[in-house]
């Protein structure tokens, strides 16, 4: 401290009041030079604050490379050279979901039927016009399934897809033949006389409706899930009547299913839900911490550790946990930005492999770490805790996406 600002230093803290022996307080810690005194004290405390804060990310993120050190080392007072734990989740959490729904998508024309697809069907004037559409969709479509493996919640999407795309060939097929036969019995050209309108597009037959007798028909209730009573579900005219429920149960049991149709119906894109997928995983993560916890507590009640260190190897654990994720997101976004070509592809699918081989052995490895107990009674509570929180996991996503899908 120069001269110039001995004299200007308070003699008592300014901010508890206690009478200062040094630079610092030693009551609260408060520094006696204020920044908004002295640009180079501001300059100063901006600097000292950054690099520490710097230094403790980077000590915890590289600690963390090792199973179970950052743990071990908090549990047994080293504290104040790590990030606190729920401070280090959040942090990576936001992180590796903001990068995962931006690099994570699959918007490839061939999945978002409903467009350019479904209109070249309804443009096709013969049956073989129809399946050489559909066969060029379906084979798109396989491309983008082949790519979706790796990626968590895009096969239901495909599926969904997939079967529209069949249902709209075979609803066209339909049309081509009940008009050929409103003709007089002659086959649009192209399309084969001899091709009974039951051979391939039975279901899609019984859907459609006679246009001379002026009623319409529905699909069978394999093909369209929005049926009740054999008959398309309507709020108004053919609602869901759920047994021994009051009337406003009903009412509200009505008001999803339509809320679901609505949504669904713009969901063709399988990116929605894997987008769905993904803002879901944060919160499932998030809330489930401490049921992992208390798992951790209940498979090791005679360890002598108390819920809260449960719940510090539970933190970091999901912190290595959501770093290695975000690892495969970058992988992915390289993959995507080199295509099919190149060296790019191959390096990424390693290393997604590496990682997918990595992460039970590492969790695995942590909790014999932490917690010292024998390999073979580790192994019998890691598989244990971990069967039952990956099925909460997975329950609590996919209800999420539910809830959502509902909204």
């Amino acid at each position: 401290m120069t001269d110039s600002d001995a004299q200007h230093a308070p003699a008592n803290c300014e901010n508890c009041g206690t009478l200062l022996q040094g630079h610092y307080c030693h009551e609260c810690g408060q520094s006696v030079h204020s920044p908004t005194r002295h640009f180079g004290h501001a300059l100063e405390e901006v600097f000292e604050s950054f690099w520490h804060l710097d230094g403790r990310v980077f000590r915890t993120l590289r600690d963390l490379m090792v199973p179970g050190r950052v743990a071990r080392n908090y549990l047994a007072g080293q504290r104040v050279r790590y990030i606190a734990p729920l401070r280090i989740f959040v942090i990576v959490s936001l992180l590796t979901f903001f990068v995962g729904k931006l690099v994570v998508h699959v918007d490839e024309p061939a999945v978002q039927f409903g467009g350019e697809g479904a209109a070249e069907i309804g443009r096709a004037q013969t049956v073989e016009e129809v399946k050489a559409v559909e066969a060029r969709l379906l084979k798109k479509l396989e491309i983008e399934e082949d790519k979706a493996r790796k990626v968590p919640g895009v096969n239901a999407a495909l599926i969904a897809t997939r079967a529209k795309i069949q249902g709209e060939a075979a609803s066209r097929i339909v049309e081509i033949e009940q008009a050929a036969e409103k003709r007089g019995g002659q086959p649009v050209a192209g399309t084969p006389a001899s091709t009974p309108a039951t051979a391939t597009t039975t279901p899609a037959a019984a859907d459609k409706a006679d246009p001379a007798s002026g009623k319409t028909a529905s699909k069978p209730a394999e093909e369209d899930p929005w049926r009740f009573n054999d008959r398309d579900w309507d709020e108004k005219t053919n609602p869901v009547d759920v047994p021994l429920m009051p009337g406003f149960v009903d009412r509200w049991v009505n008001r999803k299913i339509g809320r679901a149709k609505q949504n669904l119906e713009h969901m063709d894109d399988a990116n929605h839900f894997v987008q769905a997928a993904l803002g879901a995983v944060p919160t499932a993560l998030f809330l489930l911490m401490p049921v992992f916890a208390l798992l951790l507590k209940v498979l090791y009640l005679g360890s002598g550790r108390r819920y809260l260190e449960h719940l510090v190897v539970a933190l970091y654990s999901h912190a290595w946990l959501l770093l290695a994720i975000l690892l495969m997101f970058v992988m992915n976004a390289f993959d995507d930005a080199a295509g099919d070509q190149g060296w790019v592809p191959v390096v990424t699918s390693l290393v997604d492999a590496a990682i997918w081989i990595w992460i039970p052995i590492y969790l695995f490895v942590m909790q014999h770490r932490v917690y010292g107990d024998h390999w073979a009674l580790t192994a019998v509570r890691y598989f244990v805790i971990g069967s039952i929180y990956m099925f909460l996991v997975l329950f609590v996503v996919m209800f999420a996406v539910l809830a959502g899908i509902v909204a």
